[in-house]
Protein backbone atom coordinates (compact mmCIF):
# COMPACT_ATOMS: atom_id res chain seq x y z
CA UNK A 1 0.00 0.00 0.00
CA UNK A 2 1.29 3.45 -0.93
CA UNK A 3 -0.18 6.49 0.80
CA UNK A 4 1.07 9.86 -0.39
CA UNK A 5 1.33 12.16 2.64
CA UNK A 6 1.73 15.89 2.09
CA UNK A 7 1.57 18.90 4.39
CA UNK A 8 2.19 22.64 4.51
CA UNK A 9 1.93 23.43 0.80
CA UNK A 10 1.38 27.11 1.65
CA UNK A 11 0.30 28.42 -1.73
CA UNK A 12 3.24 26.89 -3.59
CA UNK A 13 1.60 25.24 -6.58
CA UNK A 14 4.91 24.61 -8.34
CA UNK A 15 6.25 22.61 -5.41
CA UNK A 16 3.02 20.62 -5.24
CA UNK A 17 3.21 19.80 -8.95
CA UNK A 18 6.78 18.59 -8.53
CA UNK A 19 5.73 16.36 -5.63
CA UNK A 20 2.83 14.85 -7.56
CA UNK A 21 5.05 14.15 -10.57
CA UNK A 22 7.78 12.62 -8.42
CA UNK A 23 5.48 10.53 -6.25
CA UNK A 24 3.58 9.01 -9.18
CA UNK A 25 1.57 5.92 -8.36
CA UNK A 26 -0.18 5.94 -5.01
CA UNK A 27 -3.24 4.26 -3.57
CA UNK A 28 -4.39 7.05 -1.25
CA UNK A 29 -3.63 10.71 -0.52
CA UNK A 30 -3.55 12.16 2.99
CA UNK A 31 -3.17 15.92 3.48
CA UNK A 32 -2.15 17.37 6.85
CA UNK A 33 -3.18 20.99 6.40
CA UNK A 34 -1.91 24.50 5.64
CA UNK A 35 -2.66 24.97 1.97
CA UNK A 36 -2.62 28.78 2.12
CA UNK A 37 -0.46 31.82 3.03
CA UNK A 38 3.16 32.62 2.08
CA UNK A 39 3.05 31.28 -1.49
CA UNK A 40 1.72 33.14 -4.55
CA UNK A 41 -1.00 30.68 -5.61
CA UNK A 42 -3.13 29.52 -2.67
CA UNK A 43 -6.22 29.43 -4.89
CA UNK A 44 -4.53 27.03 -7.30
CA UNK A 45 -3.24 24.85 -4.49
CA UNK A 46 -6.75 24.45 -3.09
CA UNK A 47 -8.08 23.46 -6.51
CA UNK A 48 -5.22 21.01 -7.07
CA UNK A 49 -5.76 19.36 -3.69
CA UNK A 50 -9.49 19.12 -4.21
CA UNK A 51 -8.90 17.53 -7.61
CA UNK A 52 -6.82 14.86 -5.88
CA UNK A 53 -9.88 13.93 -3.81
CA UNK A 54 -7.79 13.14 -0.75
CA UNK A 55 -8.94 10.20 1.32
CA UNK A 56 -8.13 12.18 4.46
CA UNK A 57 -7.48 15.88 5.00
CA UNK A 58 -7.30 18.10 8.08
CA UNK A 59 -7.31 21.86 8.53
CA UNK A 60 -4.11 23.71 9.39
CA UNK A 61 -3.72 26.82 11.52
CA UNK A 62 -3.23 29.03 8.45
CA UNK A 63 -6.26 27.52 6.71
CA UNK A 64 -8.27 28.18 9.87
CA UNK A 65 -6.98 31.76 10.14
CA UNK A 66 -8.05 32.54 6.57
CA UNK A 67 -11.40 30.80 6.97
CA UNK A 68 -12.41 32.48 10.23
CA UNK A 69 -10.43 35.74 10.22
CA UNK A 70 -8.38 34.89 13.30
CA UNK A 71 -4.68 34.93 14.08
CA UNK A 72 -2.67 31.89 12.97
CA UNK A 73 -0.57 31.98 16.17
CA UNK A 74 2.58 30.95 14.34
CA UNK A 75 6.11 31.56 15.62
CA UNK A 76 7.19 35.16 16.36
CA UNK A 77 10.05 35.10 13.82
CA UNK A 78 7.66 35.05 10.85
CA UNK A 79 4.35 36.07 12.41
CA UNK A 80 4.40 39.45 10.68
CA UNK A 81 5.05 37.77 7.34
CA UNK A 82 2.14 35.38 7.83
CA UNK A 83 -0.24 38.24 8.60
CA UNK A 84 0.93 40.19 5.57
CA UNK A 85 0.59 37.29 3.12
CA UNK A 86 -2.79 36.36 4.51
CA UNK A 87 -4.08 39.88 3.89
CA UNK A 88 -2.41 40.56 0.55
CA UNK A 89 -2.24 37.11 -1.06
CA UNK A 90 -4.66 34.59 0.43
CA UNK A 91 -7.62 36.89 1.03
CA UNK A 92 -7.02 38.58 -2.28
CA UNK A 93 -6.95 35.41 -4.37
CA UNK A 94 -9.28 32.94 -2.67
CA UNK A 95 -12.92 32.82 -3.69
CA UNK A 96 -15.72 32.84 -1.14
CA UNK A 97 -16.47 29.24 -2.08
CA UNK A 98 -12.87 28.19 -1.43
CA UNK A 99 -12.96 29.86 1.99
CA UNK A 100 -16.18 28.02 2.80
CA UNK A 101 -14.48 24.79 1.79
CA UNK A 102 -11.64 25.53 4.23
CA UNK A 103 -14.27 25.92 6.94
CA UNK A 104 -15.55 22.43 6.19
CA UNK A 105 -12.22 20.73 6.97
CA UNK A 106 -11.99 18.76 10.25
CA UNK A 107 -9.29 19.34 12.86
CA UNK A 108 -8.52 15.62 13.11
CA UNK A 109 -9.17 12.40 11.22
CA UNK A 110 -8.82 8.84 12.46
CA UNK A 111 -8.37 5.98 10.01
CA UNK A 112 -8.02 2.26 10.58
CA UNK A 113 -5.74 0.53 8.10
CA UNK A 114 -4.75 -3.13 8.34
CA UNK A 115 -6.06 -3.22 11.89
CA UNK A 116 -3.97 -0.18 12.94
CA UNK A 117 -5.49 3.07 14.14
CA UNK A 118 -3.91 6.09 12.43
CA UNK A 119 -4.47 9.56 13.90
CA UNK A 120 -4.08 12.56 11.57
CA UNK A 121 -3.80 16.14 12.80
CA UNK A 122 -1.98 19.29 11.75
CA UNK A 123 -0.37 20.26 15.05
CA UNK A 124 -0.70 17.69 17.83
CA UNK A 125 -3.44 15.62 19.48
CA UNK A 126 -3.37 17.97 22.48
CA UNK A 127 -3.58 21.10 20.34
CA UNK A 128 -4.72 20.21 16.79
CA UNK A 129 -4.14 23.62 15.23
CA UNK A 130 -1.25 25.08 17.19
CA UNK A 131 0.66 22.31 18.96
CA UNK A 132 4.21 21.49 17.90
CA UNK A 133 5.78 18.04 17.78
CA UNK A 134 9.33 19.14 17.05
CA UNK A 135 11.93 16.44 16.38
CA UNK A 136 14.27 17.75 19.10
CA UNK A 137 11.73 18.02 21.95
CA UNK A 138 12.28 15.96 25.13
CA UNK A 139 10.26 12.75 25.34
CA UNK A 140 8.22 14.14 28.23
CA UNK A 141 7.08 17.09 26.12
CA UNK A 142 6.34 14.89 23.11
CA UNK A 143 4.30 12.60 25.36
CA UNK A 144 2.24 15.51 26.65
CA UNK A 145 1.59 16.82 23.12
CA UNK A 146 0.45 13.33 22.12
CA UNK A 147 -2.11 13.34 24.94
CA UNK A 148 -5.54 14.69 24.07
CA UNK A 149 -6.32 15.76 27.65
CA UNK A 150 -4.79 19.07 28.65
CA UNK A 151 -4.79 17.93 32.27
CA UNK A 152 -2.46 14.98 31.75
CA UNK A 153 1.06 16.09 32.58
CA UNK A 154 4.39 14.46 33.29
CA UNK A 155 4.15 10.82 34.30
CA UNK A 156 0.35 10.90 34.02
CA UNK A 157 0.45 11.75 30.33
CA UNK A 158 -0.59 8.91 28.04
CA UNK A 159 -0.46 9.23 24.25
CA UNK A 160 -3.65 8.85 22.23
CA UNK A 161 -4.96 5.36 21.60
CA UNK A 162 -3.41 4.98 18.18
CA UNK A 163 -0.69 3.00 16.46
CA UNK A 164 0.54 6.03 14.49
CA UNK A 165 0.14 9.80 14.70
CA UNK A 166 0.72 11.82 11.53
CA UNK A 167 1.37 15.56 11.92
CA UNK A 168 2.61 18.59 9.99
CA UNK A 169 3.01 22.21 11.17
CA UNK A 170 6.75 22.20 12.01
CA UNK A 171 7.85 22.11 8.34
CA UNK A 172 10.45 19.51 9.37
CA UNK A 173 10.37 15.80 8.51
CA UNK A 174 10.28 13.52 11.53
CA UNK A 175 10.02 9.87 12.43
CA UNK A 176 10.13 8.90 16.09
CA UNK A 177 8.38 6.69 18.62
CA UNK A 178 6.90 7.60 22.00
CA UNK A 179 5.53 4.90 24.31
CA UNK A 180 4.94 2.60 21.35
CA UNK A 181 3.22 5.27 19.23
CA UNK A 182 4.86 6.15 15.93
CA UNK A 183 5.02 9.90 15.28
CA UNK A 184 5.52 10.85 11.65
CA UNK A 185 5.85 14.17 9.82
CA UNK A 186 6.32 14.38 6.02
CA UNK A 187 7.91 17.83 6.20
CA UNK A 188 6.70 20.79 4.17
CA UNK A 189 5.84 20.57 0.50
CA UNK A 190 5.91 24.31 -0.19
CA UNK A 191 7.82 25.96 2.69
CA UNK A 192 10.60 23.66 3.97
CA UNK A 193 12.37 25.01 7.03
CA UNK A 194 14.90 22.31 7.82
CA UNK A 195 17.67 23.86 5.74
CA UNK A 196 16.79 21.93 2.59
CA UNK A 197 14.80 24.05 0.09
CA UNK A 198 13.54 21.03 -1.87
CA UNK A 199 9.87 20.12 -1.55
CA UNK A 200 9.27 17.39 1.02
CA UNK A 201 6.69 14.60 1.09
CA UNK A 202 6.37 11.04 2.34
CA UNK A 203 5.17 7.66 1.19
CA UNK A 204 3.56 5.72 4.03
CA UNK A 205 2.74 2.01 4.08
CA UNK A 206 0.86 1.12 7.30
CA UNK A 207 0.96 -2.56 6.42
CA UNK A 208 4.76 -2.68 6.62
CA UNK A 209 5.24 0.35 8.94
CA UNK A 210 7.44 2.06 6.36
CA UNK A 211 7.50 5.85 6.15
CA UNK A 212 9.90 7.18 3.55
CA UNK A 213 10.72 10.87 3.26
CA UNK A 214 11.36 12.12 -0.26
CA UNK A 215 12.77 15.45 -1.42
CA UNK A 216 12.26 16.84 -4.90
CA UNK A 217 13.81 19.89 -6.52
CA UNK A 218 11.53 22.42 -8.20
CA UNK A 219 12.00 25.82 -9.82
CA UNK A 220 12.16 28.14 -6.81
CA UNK A 221 12.97 31.17 -8.96
CA UNK A 222 9.75 30.67 -10.90
CA UNK A 223 7.85 30.93 -7.62
CA UNK A 224 9.81 34.04 -6.66
CA UNK A 225 8.88 35.61 -9.99
CA UNK A 226 5.21 34.89 -9.32
CA UNK A 227 5.56 36.63 -5.95
CA UNK A 228 7.06 39.67 -7.68
CA UNK A 229 4.12 39.78 -10.08
CA UNK A 230 1.78 40.24 -7.11
CA UNK A 231 3.47 43.62 -6.49
CA UNK A 232 3.89 43.13 -2.77
CA UNK A 233 6.06 45.45 -0.71
CA UNK A 234 9.72 44.80 -1.58
CA UNK A 235 10.65 43.76 1.96
CA UNK A 236 8.06 40.98 2.06
CA UNK A 237 8.90 39.71 -1.41
CA UNK A 238 12.59 39.52 -0.45
CA UNK A 239 11.70 37.84 2.83
CA UNK A 240 9.62 35.17 1.11
CA UNK A 241 12.24 34.65 -1.58
CA UNK A 242 15.00 34.07 0.96
CA UNK A 243 12.93 31.55 2.92
CA UNK A 244 12.22 29.60 -0.27
CA UNK A 245 15.84 29.70 -1.44
CA UNK A 246 17.34 28.67 1.89
CA UNK A 247 14.65 26.40 3.27
CA UNK A 248 14.76 28.21 6.62
CA UNK A 249 12.44 30.38 8.71
CA UNK A 250 14.42 33.62 8.47
CA UNK A 251 13.28 36.55 10.59
CA UNK A 252 12.66 40.10 9.41
CA UNK A 253 15.90 41.47 10.84
CA UNK A 254 18.01 39.04 8.83
CA UNK A 255 16.38 40.33 5.65
CA UNK A 256 16.71 44.00 6.56
CA UNK A 257 20.39 43.65 7.44
CA UNK A 258 20.88 41.23 4.55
Amino acid sequence: MRILVISDVHGNADALRAVLESASGWDYVWVLGDLVDYGPEPHMVIDMVRDLRPDAIVVGNHDYAVAYGVDCRCGPAIHELSVYTREFISKRLLSREQIEWLKSLPTKVVREVSGKKIYLVHGSPRNPLYGYLEPNLPTTVLREQLTESKFSLGKRARPVDAHTVLVGHTHKPMKTEVDGVLVLNPGSCGQPRDGDPRASFAIFDPETNTFTIHRVKYNVEKVVEKLKQLQLENLYTAWLANILRKGAALDKQSIETG
